[in-house]
């Protein structure tokens, strides 16, 4: 090396210690531990992230079981609909076919009013007490 490269690092070299010397201690003290604390923050950063990407694979992990499921169901419920079985039930429900020998019988469909008592007085505001429902039950005609 050259004597001048060697007085330009001696001359670095003494910048630095009157540096260090200028500079109190607890300078450097609250450098090293703000460069903690950012180290932390920086790990805990990545660790939160790291979480929320492990929570969003298990939630789209359930999401592709629950699908194939679904997907398993539809293939079944294909294979039923294909099945003699079920066009059978449909034509006799739907369309009224028979099988031969066989005789279809509509039967009317006629649906049970309720009595129009209860309606009257609920929608009167007059409510009746228990022990009254069970006289007019068994003393009514």
């Amino acid at each position: 090396m050259s004597t001048h490269v060697i007085i330009s690092l001696m001359a670095k070299n003494e910048k630095l210690t009157k540096l260090k010397e200028n500079l109190p201690d607890n300078f450097w003290r609250f450098l090293i531990t703000g460069f903690i604390i950012y180290s932390f923050i920086i790990v805990g950063k990545v660790i939160y992230e790291n979480y929320q990407q492990n929570k969003s694979i298990d939630e789209q992990r359930r999401e592709v079981i629950e699908l194939r499921q679904e997907i398993e169901d539809l293939r079944l419920r294909i294979a039923y609909y294909k099945t003699d079985t079920y066009k059978e039930k449909i034509a006799r429900s739907k369309l009224r076919y028979a099988l031969p020998g066989e005789t279809v019988v509509a039967v009317p469909y006629d649906p049970i009013e309720k009595p129009k008592k209860e309606e009257d007085n609920q929608t009167n505001g007059i409510k009746k007490k228990n022990y009254q429902y069970w006289w007019d039950y068994f003393f009514s005609s």
